[in-house]
């Protein structure tokens, strides 16, 4: 038997320990990516609606509409400067935004509804679409229910009749 011909054998006791190690890592890295991915797939979009609401807040409302997707300039067809001041501005029923919070979120079709609460009153949901990141009013809405869902609540489509997710 030479010098070197027991180097690189493991011996039963190691071999095992290091599977068990490998083991854990490998069950961290999974657990702690799919935490990851549900705690951070809606990042883009809630901090999208952060920086809406922080814009309002500022009272810098042309600003914040512009990330309704229209501009003071050329604004939208349906949804006027005037019409976003009497919703969102200084003189709107929710007065001038002194602070606010995000609540939950969910993916839905092409967007992304975000609970918000503002003056510390809940406020309707706002919808970000995922791929342009424009706000806009949300055409669902979190629903509290007391059925067994995969999720704990119901979303329901407004003004669109009776489409409804459990």
């Amino acid at each position: 038997m030479g010098y070197l011909d027991d180097y690189s054998a493991v011996t039963g006791a190691r071999r095992e320990a290091i599977h068990k190690g490998l083991l854990l890592a490998l069950l961290i890295s999974v657990v702690g990516g799919g935490l990851s991915y549900f705690w951070f797939k809606n990042f883009f979009e809630e901090r999208q609606v952060s920086h809406f609401l922080s814009r309002l807040q500022e009272n810098h409302y042309a600003e914040a509409y512009t990330q309704w997707g229209c501009s003071v300039e050329v604004p939208c067809p349906n949804y006027t400067y005037e019409d976003f001041l009497e919703d969102w501005g200084p003189d709107s029923p929710l007065g001038r935004v002194t602070s606010f919070n995000l609540g939950r979120s969910t993916e839905l079709e092409t967007g992304v509804i975000v609970e918000i609460e503002i003056n510390g009153k809940l406020q309707p949901e706002l919808w970000v679409e995922t791929e342009t990141k424009i706000v806009g009013f949300s055409p669902f809405h979190f629903r509290q229910t007391g059925t067994s869902s995969s999720n704990g609540f119901r979303v329901s489509r407004d003004r669109q009749g009776a489409v409804s997710r459990s």
